[in-house]
């Protein structure tokens, strides 16, 4: 995918991330062939929504576009979703705090500025598994209420739960405010929007702008 294609994926991803009005937080993908589409919603409780962009710095990083509403002092907006010209994207979903695994011993290096830390994966990874090398570095049970997904270009993809990361390769996939490792398909499926997307892929997508 050249840079051209990949700046006018990434406004189409803005628009997507700005234009939603359902509550909550969701996150698809669908890959068709060797192209693949991402759309998610966020919540919108404050009123200071932002999309910035930010240029890469040396010629071993990426540029990206990142949407947020947080501000966070001298770091700036703390991104919600973002996508960079290597075409790697990826949204941050609130969920409730899971329970800590038994045995479970904290290892990896402290998240110290945790907007700079979500900013930087992007700055630095072009695909999925390079996103996990980067985020095994640190102690990611930092978020315990969130979940985070990365989709590269290639339509892979990383759920990075606080104590697991996974990466999956299926062509359709959803995720909503919970942690796929501890929650079955019958508790996620009480969640309107989850269950809504599902059905969405099912009904068949609209996947002409691939």
């Amino acid at each position: 995918m050249n840079r051209f294609k990949i700046k006018i994926s990434i406004v189409l991803l803005m628009l997507v991330l700005v234009s939603q009005q359902l509550s909550a937080c969701s996150m698809y993908k669908i890959t068709v062939g060797n192209k693949t589409m991402v759309g998610c919603n966020e919540d919108a409780w404050r009123l200071t929504p932002h999309v910035w962009f930010e240029n890469s710095v040396s010629n071993n990083r990426f540029g990206a576009a990142f949407t947020g509403s947080r501000f966070d002092g001298v770091n700036g907006y703390a991104p919600q979703s973002g996508m960079n010209d290597a075409g790697l994207c990826y949204s941050r979903l609130a969920t409730y705090a899971p329970p800590t695994p038994k045995g479970f011993i904290k290892t990896g290096m402290a998240i110290q500025n945790p907007t700079l830390y979500l900013k930087d994966i992007l700055h630095n990874c072009q695909s999925v598994d390079e996103v996990k090398a980067y985020i095994s570095q640190y102690d990611h049970s930092f978020f315990t209420e969130d979940v985070f997904i990365y989709v590269d270009r290639f339509g892979h993809y990383l759920v990075v739960e606080p104590y697991r990361l996974r990466i999956g390769n299926q062509a359709n996939y959803v995720l909503s405010n919970f942690c796929p490792s501890v929650t079955n398909d019958k508790a996620a499926c009480r969640i309107d929007r989850y269950r809504n997307g599902i059905e969405f892929l099912k009904r068949g997508a609209d996947t002409t702008l691939l």
